[in-house]
């Protein structure tokens, strides 16, 4: 059977294609997770110094700046070869890092040579993935699909992050990288499975400019979702104090160090959660309602954590940030899936991306210096007001834009 042979996607949610490629991503998902820690234990050993440990994240991160130029690429070619083989190559760099280990030629030119070009292929990759679920389910299944994959992706980084540690002490890290190497691999093989409707593509002679443009030109369509990239970067850079500030909050609340993973922890388990809320509305789940009340959530959690000296009452404000990030990621995830059109959502995905991606790393070399001077509750109570403030501004952008929509109509 060829991709061209499939009109629509059947009405069912679990089907073949949707539970293999829901599969297919919990094995990258978690190979991501292992190659982060072992990463991150290589850096120290090699260098010793915790800015080298800055300055290959920035690496893995940089890349993603291109992301709305890759989503042009991605808007004009089949989504599938392009996921196998990023999955493919993300497997055969971990695997040639494996390799330079057990020979001992690995030094941190090439560690960082990986993590740089992993970081490139994420930058074409992460806007396909983002335009597949629609043709994978129906629109009444797309909410629940969105929370599963959500659910998913959290509950596997959760993993790959806890049982990293103990596969490297266990098998060593030359052979953590290649049980890494194989679950991207594996993902690749799954992708062969899925099969897809053809799809609505943009133009391959259209400029790569012009093409550019069109698609920022589709997101003035739509006054509210035109925020969304604005809104990407803000909850960003809140999020930025966030995590740097966390160790030192919680030693003034009289915690060891031992309990930042127990906070993080807290976090992901809020998303896990407010991701099975999506799942369990399904249809009844409003991307509208639950974009405000995802910002809002997390502007609330971070103004309690600045404030409360309450172990059970920060805790709490923990996990409701965790649900707060869930619902947003959702939201705007499904309103790029319904309101823009299929030719245009690489690029609009892209966008997004880029700007989310480029929040934290700015906000933590802008904020280190007040950081270390101010501490932790003027910043979260900082952070907060600027979540807040941005939540108000999309509330009133979206209003204001279905106004104008239904003005023409009504007169």
């Amino acid at each position: 059977m060829t991709l061209s042979s499939l009109v629509e996607p059947p009405p069912r949610l679990w089907t073949r294609s949707f539970t293999v490629y829901w599969l297919a991503g919990l094995q990258s998902v978690f190979g991501n997770a292992l190659t982060a820690v072992v990463v991150a234990v290589l850096v120290y050993n090699l260098t010793g110094q915790a800015s080298a440990m800055g300055f290959t994240l920035a690496l893995g991160m940089l890349p993603a700046l291109l992301s709305p130029f890759a989503g042009v690429v991605v808007d004009r070619v089949p989504v599938r070869p392009l996921l196998i083989a990023g999955d493919v190559l993300r497997g055969l760099l971990v695997l040639s890092l494996a390799v330079g280990l057990m020979t001992g030629q690995a030094g941190l030119f090439w560690l960082n040579s990986v993590v740089l070009l992993s970081g490139l292929i994420t930058a074409f990759t992460s806007p396909a993935t983002s335009t597949l679920l629609p043709q994978l389910v129906q629109p009444e299944n797309l909410a629940r699909a969105n929370g599963l994959m959500g659910m998913g992706t959290q509950g596997a980084q959760l993993v790959g992050l806890l049982s990293g540690a103990a596969l490297a002490s266990l098998l060593g890290q030359s052979q953590t990288l290649v049980l890494d190497a194989a679950t991207f691999l594996i993902s690749a093989a799954a992708l062969l499975l899925v099969q897809l409707p053809e799809r609505v593509k943009a133009p391959v002679k259209e400029g790569f400019w012009s093409a550019f443009r069109a698609g920022l030109q589709v997101l003035k369509r739509h006054p509210g979702f035109a925020m969304i990239p604005v809104l990407a970067f803000v909850v960003n850079v809140a999020f930025a104090p966030m995590q740097m500030l966390l160790p030192e909050h919680l030693a003034g609340l009289g915690l060891p160090e031992s309990f930042y993973g127990v906070a993080l922890g807290t976090v992901m388990g809020g998303m896990l959660l407010g991701s099975l809320g999506v799942t369990a509305l399904g249809q009844r789940f409003q991307p509208q309602l639950a974009l405000p009340l995802g910002l809002l959530g997390g502007s609330a959690s971070l103004a309690v954590m600045a404030q409360s000296a309450s172990l059970p009452l920060f805790y709490l404000a923990l996990a409701t940030l965790g649900i707060g990030v869930a619902l947003t990621n959702t939201a705007i995830a499904y309103l790029g899936q319904t309101l823009i059109p299929e030719e245009f959502r690489g690029r609009v995905f892209g966008l997004i991306s880029a700007t989310a991606q480029a929040g934290m790393p700015l906000a933590m070399i802008v904020l280190g210096p007040a950081a270390d001077t101010y501490g932790s509750r003027p910043l979260w109570t900082g952070a907060a007001a600027v979540m807040f403030v941005s939540t108000c501004a999309w509330l009133y952008l979206s209003q204001a834009g279905r106004q104008a929509q239904q003005a023409p109509s009504g007169s």
